[in-house]
């Protein structure tokens, strides 16, 4: 199918370059449905493969898919604006790369430098669920990382390394302190689900390798949150900041997750399909994730290392399916 192509009238020559390294990401990626290029949440161009009809000539303006997606991704850029200043008080770095997954595909938010964003469509309509590990969500991520990868790469700048892919294969263990233990920041009386108690499951899913915290939050409330911030390993870490502020930021920031992806859901649903069931905050050093149980009830995750960005989310994705109640 040839792309799509459309863009605003204040673009010029100046974006002829991202313009073109956009329409070979859609041609090389067939996971990959829909991107666009955002600067200070102004859409500039997009392309895609979605092989909507134009619009009839008296139709109303605003009412195509092609429309909606761009004032989503105008919300979307907006979000992770605020989301990247409220993480800057851990001191991990800038937001570089959102995921919104939803049951019915998946919406990527990658950072090329402050300001300046791509944003990718996968429609996934083979009901192979929400986690990751999903072949076309990972195509298209690693496709939109790519991207932007290949944007800074136009200004001279080099790989902030989206998603951890490209140190995914090649990670050095680290020395991890044989008599580490995770931390219990809190652990109230155990919420059940499907039998297993969310606080045993979060000590047996952390530790110092990859997953540094998990909490478990249910009726707006942190029902256990594990941490193996103080591991020895993990010292260089904490150059900036303390382990104990860091535990602080991470309990509150966790309560509000459940609050923003209610917020997203209005957003993506209409258009997308489907509630956010996975959410990827990826940061300079590390990521953070959000994994949907049932109604009021989630699983958030935290890596402080980006080399490790995958393998973390892959055991959110295996924790996840643990705890996940069978039935609504």
């Amino acid at each position: 199918m040839e792309p799509h192509e459309e863009q605003a009238e204040h673009v010029g020559p100046e974006f002829d370059l991202a313009r073109d390294a956009c329409r070979e990401a859609i041609l090389a990626s067939p996971a990959l449905h829909y991107l666009a290029h955002y600067s200070s949440g102004v859409f500039d161009f997009g392309v895609d493969v979605l092989g909507d009809p134009a619009p009839a000539p008296d139709a109303l303006p605003g009412g195509t898919r092609r429309e909606e997606l761009k004032r989503l991704g105008r919300h979307l850029t907006f979000q992770v604006a605020t989301l990247d200043r409220a993480l800057q008080e851990v001191r991990t770095g800038r937001l570089i790369r959102t995921v919104l997954h939803t049951e019915e595909g998946a919406l990527f938010c990658d950072s090329v430098v402050p300001t300046e964003h791509v944003v990718g469509l996968v429609l996934d309509h083979t009901g192979a669920g929400p986690l990751a590990g999903h072949p076309a969500v990972d195509e298209a991520d690693r496709a939109v990382a790519g991207l932007a990868t290949r944007l800074r790469g136009q200004l001279r700048l080099g790989s902030l390394n989206p998603g951890g892919w490209e140190s995914a294969e090649d990670v050095v263990p680290l020395a991890v302190a044989g008599d580490s233990r995770p931390h219990p920041t809190a652990a109230e009386e155990p919420h059940v689900s499907v039998g297993e108690e969310p606080l045993t499951a979060c000590l047996a899913a952390v530790r110092a390798q990859d997953l540094h915290l998990v909490a478990h939050v249910a009726g707006g409330e942190v029902r256990s949150l594990v941490d193996c911030l103080g591991d020895p390993s993990l010292a260089p870490f904490f150059r900036q900041i303390t382990v104990e502020a860091r535990r602080r930021f991470y309990h509150g920031f966790v309560q509000e997750l459940g609050a923003l992806a209610t917020k997203l859901n209005r957003a993506v649903n209409p258009v997308m399909g489907g509630l956010v069931a996975r959410l990827v905050l990826d940061v300079e050093m590390g990521a953070v994730y959000y994994y949907r149980l049932r109604a009021g009830e989630y699983l958030v995750g935290v890596t402080i290392d980006q080399s490790r960005v995958r393998a973390a989310d892959d055991r959110m994705s295996a924790l996840a399916a643990e705890l996940t109640p069978i039935g609504p």
